[in-house]
Parts: C-alpha cells; structure tokens; sequence
C-alpha cells in the first residue's frame, strides 16, 4: 500500500520563522526593507521545512494534507506522515466518483500512527483521507528539527554547504523511523 502525501495549504507566510533565519545567518537589522531579501529567505525557508518533512515523514508546522492511495483493506489504515492530530474526512473514490466515510480517528498502532475507519473497506480501494498534521507553531517543533531546518535553508543561501547538511542529518537522526525486518 502507497499513499501519496499532497499538502493541501501550504505554510503561510506569517507561519514561517524568517527573523530566526536572518538572525543565524547574521544579517543586519532591517534586512526585510531590502527588495527581494524577506521573499529570498521565505523561499529558503520552505526549502529547508519541505526537506526536513520528506527526509523524515513529518510535518513540521501544523496544517492540512490530503493523503490517497489504494488500501489493503481493513480498518485499520497506517499513515505515511506524522505527527497526525486529527482525520478531518473520509472517503471513498468508485468509478471516478468519491463516497463519504463515516468519522475516523487516529491511533498509535505496531507500525506507527494509524487512521481507524469507522467501516472497514476492500482491498485495492482508493481511499482519500484529509488529515491535520504537524506539531504545531514553529515553536512547537521540537529543538533538532528547527535548527536542522534552519541549517538546510541556510546552506541552500550559502550554495550548499556540506558540513552544514551533515549538521542538519545528525540532528534528525533521532526522529527518523525505526525499519526493522522486510518490506511492509
């Protein structure tokens, strides 16, 4: 089973820690007054987040996604991004048309965080599920995942600085998941 992970609104702009970024590439107070300066870093930024949440299988600031592939059917559903606070909708695809689920909730399962329906569904469905994922504010993510966030947008200003990219994967070494045994 692979479920495809389509991040449906995006950080918004007030969401994301610019004056932190500037502050560690020590640029000058008022940075943001110099054209172009506040878009460049958003789009370093946005960079470093997206690739800390691929590297990993984590949202890093809370928002929604929608998540759809074919299922095993069953249940118990086990979902490819984490933190998962809540599934927000449910549904079916049939012939091209989507059928509503009943609420589903979310559990920490044996293989991580599942989504559990309220029907089971087949094997080989295409269920669709929108989900709010992530920890939160940027404050609320934990210390390694901002700094290796913050280090990666960095590096990608700087021109991709090695040693700054090693930093960032030793940091999120402890949040990567655990695989042990064969394939799914």
């Amino acid at each position: 089973m692979t479920m495809t992970v389509i991040d449906s609104e995006g950080i918004a702009d007030e969401m994301l820690p610019l004056a932190e970024l500037a502050a560690q590439m020590r640029l000058a107070d008022g940075f943001e007054v110099v054209p172009g300066q506040a878009d460049r870093l958003r789009l370093r930024l946005r960079a470093g987040i997206e690739a800390v949440e691929r590297r990993l299988g984590r949202a890093l600031i809370a928002r929604e996604f929608l998540l759809s592939g074919e299922v095993l059917g069953g249940r118990r559903v086990p979902l490819p991004i984490a933190p998962v606070e809540a599934v927000l909708s449910a549904a079916i695809s049939r012939a091209g048309a989507l059928f509503a689920l009943d609420a589903a909730t979310v559990e920490a399962g044996a293989r991580g965080t599942e989504a559990v329906l309220a029907r089971a569904v087949s094997d080989g469905e295409v269920l669709q599920l929108r989900v709010r994922a992530g920890y939160g504010v940027w404050s609320d993510v934990p210390g390694p995942l901002r700094q290796a966030a913050l280090l990666l947008a960095e590096a990608l200003d700087m021109g991709g600085d090695a040693e700054a990219r090693r930093m960032a994967e030793a940091m999120m070494a402890p949040f990567r998941p655990l695989r042990i045994g064969g394939a799914r």
